[in-house]
């Protein structure tokens, strides 16, 4: 394919060994020269690995995600303490990287990225500094999603909650590469418009696509609440057996915490996504599929192939104060046992960013309560002629 003149620049500046941001936004091809200057890298002898906040993210540009990969603790803010020994196994697979592709860097907290590279020195590697790192993403994007406990112990220690506030970003010595060259979409109303309401103005021209009901394609909404009901209907549809799955709760903890369902109602048939990132299985966090019954057994159908579905097993853990101690510490305060999927005829928009689809219905019947929530929806469709708002 022919590289814009920016994404030949990266690719250069990349073979060259430099720690890089490649910027721009959505739709400038930032996940396309990434997968080529991944490959590029691999077949010069570097051996890389590519990794991203969520699963989603880390399945569009074939990698794993950053808390599977240094066996980060996903709950609660990240130190030195908390970083974890690895396996042998994967303690020589640390020590023998050259290249690490961060993607969708707008979602990555700065304790996450010194998480990193705690774990790399706990674990007798070299510090990060000592790595190529490529940083990837547009921070007009979504940003971290954090809750009130997480903030207050987050802001102990740092400045801000992104990616660019981590200890360890000032040694890095990155190079910033921005993208401007729309790839995506090619209509420029389209593109000028979408970049009216990537800067948090308003944009007129998205009344045009104002209708009534979804296109077919999937919907997109800010509010899981609005997701539900559009799967529930999905479901309705399926003349097949009901199956339930109830969720096994203790203690102080919500199924939502662990990004799970309290209960899952599904059929042979129906469209979902799986929601951890599986150890024996490429299965990963948002990878979408369809629900197999067979002899009474449960499996996720996935580019054609039938993994088996099994409950997994989480703890919740909270910072509580020891007074003996003088310091935070986290205490269990409960565990959950569930079906690690959901229904998947719609997606909330924060699962959505990084992938791209020809038809998408945005619901914003409940308006966006996040920055960037609006416009990385929108550009999420490859062509205006497939976008439809519900407003």
């Amino acid at each position: 394919m022919q590289l814009s003149t920016k994404q030949q620049l990266f690719l250069d500046m990349a073979l060259e060994g430099k720690n890089i941001f490649l910027k721009g936004k959505a739709g400038t091809g930032k996940s396309t020269i990434t997968k080529i200057a991944i490959k590029a890298l691999e077949e010069a002898g570097r051996k890389v690995v590519a990794i991203a906040p969520t699963g989603v993210a880390a399945n569009n540009i074939g990698g794993q995600t950053i808390h599977s990969m240094f066996r980060l603790n996903p709950y609660g803010v990240l130190d030195f303490e908390s970083c974890n020994e690895v396996s042998g196994e994967k303690k020589r697979l640390l020590k023998n990287i050259d290249t690490i592709f961060i993607d969708e860097v707008s979602m990555l907290r700065p304790d996450i990225l010194d998480g990193i590279n705690w774990t790399l020195l706990k674990n007798g590697c070299k510090g990060l500094e000592h790595y190529q790192v490529i940083f990837v993403g547009d921070m007009k994007q979504l940003p971290p999603i954090i809750n009130d406990n997480t903030r207050a112990v987050l802001y102990q220690n740092y400045e801000g909650d992104r990616v660019f506030d981590a200890q360890i970003y000032p040694l890095l010595n990155v190079t910033v590469v921005e993208l401007d060259e729309i790839l995506r979409q090619s209509d420029t109303d389209f593109i000028d418009a979408l970049n009216l309401c990537r800067e948090g103005l308003k944009a007129p021209y998205f009344r045009q696509f104002l209708g009534s009901a979804p296109n077919g394609g999937i919907v997109l909404a800010p509010h899981n609440a609005t997701v539900a009901a559009y799967n529930k209907a999905g479901l309705a549809a399926i003349n097949s057996e009901l199956i339930e799955f109830e969720a096994k709760i203790q203690g102080n903890l919500k199924a939502d915490d662990f990004n799970l369902e309290s209960h899952i109602q599904v059929k042979h048939g129906a469209k979902i996504m799986y929601l951890v990132n599986s150890k024996t299985a490429p299965l990963v966090n948002g990878t979408l599929g369809e629900f197999i019954v067979k002899d009474k057994k449960y499996f996720i159908r996935a580019e054609g192939i039938d993994y088996a579905l099994e409950p997994v097993f989480f703890t919740k853990k909270e910072y509580v104060f020891s007074r003996e101690e003088n310091r935070l510490k986290l205490q269990e305060v409960g565990s959950i046992e569930q079906m690690p999927f959901k229904l998947a005829y719609a997606l909330s928009i924060h699962k959505s960013q990084g992938l791209t689809f020809d038809e998408v219905t945005i619901d914003l019947r409940k308006p966006c309560f996040q920055e960037g929530q609006l416009y990385v929806a929108l550009s999420r469709v490859r062509t205006p002629e497939g976008l439809r708002i519900l407003a």
